[in-house]
């Protein structure tokens, strides 16, 4: 028996062949709804046939993805979701989530783009899924937001990953050296008076694509949330009503965002993040929910890349419990 592709979830392949053998795709259309080179297309259909994954069975499971981003559309006026179809792993979401985000951002980029990013495990482990022959022309890549103020992991370090990004694309990666988070408005004053970092502040105007994950009000305690806040005080921004934060901008669930934190906070605003062209947000799971919410009520993304069962959560709490 042919074993699935490394870099294929199952998941992923009966997406695909529900949309050639089921719904009558071509694989043109295919390669634009789902956003995976046509070449590749061709391979995960001959290996699902051969795995017997063709069956009516894929009908139901890819209609609900569908469904589900169709209504995120709606309700929130989205340029564009991406809903992946549940695993049948509960440990494989952020690899097939990862994979759907990875092949959408590859096929969004165009030569002379820049793109901002923010920091954390979830974007590191979509950039890690990106092809390394994916190359552009002139595609820069930027920091939305500085640095831990501790010792978190380097592979989650948003110059690290402005950098692997402009590698995958054959671009420019660009560093902001300066912590998110400093103790008081005068200090953030000093230093965004230094060249190099009033350089990146001016190009986050000329951005073409955000890209950033949505931080949580229920992982505070965890150790990369941790490392990232040490020594701050900006756990007091994030208590109350706060559920999420984007680019450590704290927001409560009507996308509310928290008073006085732009004073502390070296970040591209989250009102201007509202005139990129296309700012995606990337986030899964239950502790996730009212964060993504409330991002999505305060419109500071337009474009959601999540899993089946997140989405499921967001339409419950939106009030549409129609059955799919």
């Amino acid at each position: 028996m042919i074993k699935v592709p490394q870099r294929f979830d199952q998941s992923l392949m009966v997406k695909i062949s529900d949309m050639y053998y089921i719904q009558g795709l071509t694989q043109k259309e295919i390669s634009e709804r789902a956003h995976i080179h046509r070449t590749e297309i061709s391979r995960i259909l001959k290996d699902a046939r051969a795995m017997g994954i063709v069956n009516i069975s894929i009908n139901t499971e890819t209609e609900t993805a569908k469904e589900l981003e169709d209504y995120l559309i709606r309700k929130f006026g989205l340029k564009k979701a991406v809903v992946v179809p549940n695993s049948k792993r509960d440990d494989n979401d952020l690899n097939a989530l990862s994979i759907y985000a990875s092949l959408f951002i590859s096929k969004l980029v165009k030569s002379g783009e820049h793109i901002g990013l923010g920091w954390g495990s979830t974007l590191f482990s979509v950039i890690n899924a990106m092809d390394n022959d994916d190359k552009k022309d002139d595609v820069t890549v930027l920091p939305i937001v500085g640095g831990p103020m501790g010792k978190l992991i380097a592979n989650y370090h948003v110059n690290h990953l402005a950098h692997v990004l402009a590698d995958k694309f054959n671009g420019t990666g660009l560093t902001l050296d300066t912590p998110a988070f400093v103790s008081n408005e005068e200090l953030k004053k000093e230093l965004i008076e230094n060249p190099n970092i009033r350089e990146i502040i001016q190009l986050w105007r000329q951005l073409d694509i955000a890209i950033f994950g949505i931080g949580s009000a229920l992982i505070t305690d965890a150790p990369e949330w941790q490392a990232f806040y040490k020594n701050t005080n900006f756990k007091s921004y994030f208590s109350g009503n706060m559920v999420g934060d984007i680019l450590s901008h704290p927001y409560d669930i009507h996308g509310a965002m928290a008073p006085g934190i732009q004073n502390n906070l070296i970040a591209m605003p989250l009102e201007q993040l509202k005139t990129v062209p296309y700012a995606i947000g990337i986030a899964y799971g239950t502790e996730k929910v009212d964060a993504i919410l409330g991002a999505l009520r305060g419109g500071w993304l337009n474009c959601l890349i999540t899993t089946e069962n997140t989405a499921h959560e967001l339409e419950k709490a939106t009030g549409n419990h129609s059955q799919m």
